[in-house]
């Protein structure tokens, strides 16, 4: 194993983490703050969703909606039944997951195209009902004065929302210890084994039902949380949290990213993100660029930014020199792979 593969098994995560504690001391100031911020939210609402279109392959597009429902579940609970924001936090996975669950429930013979459609129309029928219900949600108004995470004394919004940053930064790589440990669950590589064939799959004996109503409720959660401490970090929430906008930001950074890899929707929003802001003077242009720009990487890069940083990193650990033992063990072991094929292959001839 040489240095690149030792970083790569050993230290990914602790330098997550360490990165997660240092962000606040290298973003200072309170405007890069907000975007940091910004870019770590999308990041949980890209890697989330990236869980049911990347990683089961369902054309999912009720995912802003969770994140909607979310958003106004804490909005509802802290200002207008004035609960403990932490308390708002948890209802609003629950309320995540339900949304999840009820937005599965028509598509259940759905397949393609067609799921993309009706789980849009749920994103659209969570909107309506937050305007039918004004005395609750404040309608078009939408409720302000959501109040702020804090720990005891110490409130996440102060020195501008350093708290937010530490709170954000943990729970991204929270996430993708998550989902990492799905991936590699049984849970996980079923839901692999349903996107890429999925009568083979069922005919092994999968649930295909089961495992893409899980599916939808744990992503489902987890938007639930990511559109709590959106509201929670902007103080408001209005029906714009149902916009397209948010379909089409959280499109692109998926993309962009490349759904092979769990951190490919992360990178994408990140980058999108900048890009976003830095383009802000040229108002809508900004959406038609950032639009063009994936386009480009989908047709060039299939695989995303991910994939290709991926090519990079295995040609770079070819290119370094292996430990002579490890190289030898190494070629004793594939050779004994290949001959156990073979011995196979002869006894199933």
């Amino acid at each position: 194993m040489n240095i690149l593969g030792f970083l790569k098994r050993f230290a990914t995560w602790p330098l997550l983490l360490l990165a997660a504690a240092l962000l606040p001391y290298v973003v200072i100031s309170g405007s890069a703050r907000l975007l940091a911020a910004t870019a770590l939210i999308y990041a949980l609402l890209a890697a989330s969703w990236n869980l049911t279109l990347g990683i089961g392959g369902i054309f999912n597009f009720a995912h802003v909606g969770f994140f909607g429902v979310g958003g106004y579940t804490m909005a509802v609970a802290t200002v207008t039944w004035d609960m403990n924001p932490w308390l708002g936090l948890i209802l609003a996975a629950v309320a995540g997951g339900l949304a999840g669950a009820l937005a599965y429930i028509p598509v259940i013979r759905m397949r393609g195209i067609y799921i993309a459609l009706i789980t849009f129309v749920f994103v659209q029928l969570c909107y309506y009902l937050v305007l039918a219900i004004p005395g609750i949600t404040g309608g078009s108004s939408g409720l302000t004065g959501v109040p702020a995470l804090s720990l005891g004394d110490f409130s996440f919004a102060k020195y501008s929302g350093l708290g937010y940053l530490w709170l954000l930064g943990g729970a991204v790589v929270l996430l993708l210890a998550l989902l990492r440990t799905i991936l590699r669950s049984p849970f996980g590589k079923s839901l692999i084994a349903l996107r890429d064939n999925e009568n083979l799959a069922v005919s092994r004996g999968m649930n295909r039902i089961r495992q893409h109503l899980l599916a939808f409720i744990l992503s489902g959660a987890v938007a639930g949380v990511t559109g709590a401490l959106y509201v929670a970090y902007f103080r408001v929430a209005d029906v714009t949290l149902f916009s397209f906008g948010f379909v089409t930001l959280g499109l692109s950074m998926i993309f962009l990213g490349g759904t092979g890899h769990i951190w490919g929707p992360v990178l994408g929003a990140l980058i999108v993100t900048v890009v976003d802001r830095q383009l802000t003077d040229l108002g809508p242009a900004r959406a038609i660029i950032i639009g063009i720009g994936t386009l480009l990487v989908l047709i060039f890069l299939p695989r995303g930014i991910s994939g290709l940083l991926e090519d990079l990193w295995t040609r770079a650990r070819r290119l370094l020199p292996r430990s002579p033992n490890k190289s030898a063990h190494r070629a004793l072991r594939d050779s004994a792979r290949q001959t156990m094929e073979v011995e196979d292959t002869t006894h199933v001839h």
